[in-house]
């Protein structure tokens, strides 16, 4: 589970963007082709954890009974 929110901070804060890239970066392929795409699949993997945290962090700072729209 993520560290609590730094005030005002809405997503992932860079250290724990470095740490998610360490991570998925942890074997570089030696074949240009497969670099690209694991590098293609770490960006989007990236945004998704973000985005998550986002809404996360979004979904805390609404009061209770509203809703977005829709």
């Amino acid at each position: 589970m993520a560290p609590p929110p730094v005030q005002g901070q809405v997503g992932l804060t860079r250290r724990e963007m470095e740490r998610e890239l360490a991570w998925m970066l942890r074997s570089v392929p030696d074949n240009p082709k497969e670099f690209v795409k694991l590098f293609t699949q770490t960006v989007v993997a990236l945004m998704d954890k973000n985005n998550e945290a986002i809404a996360r962090s979004l979904a805390q700072r609404e009061p209770p009974g509203v809703r977005g729209n829709g």
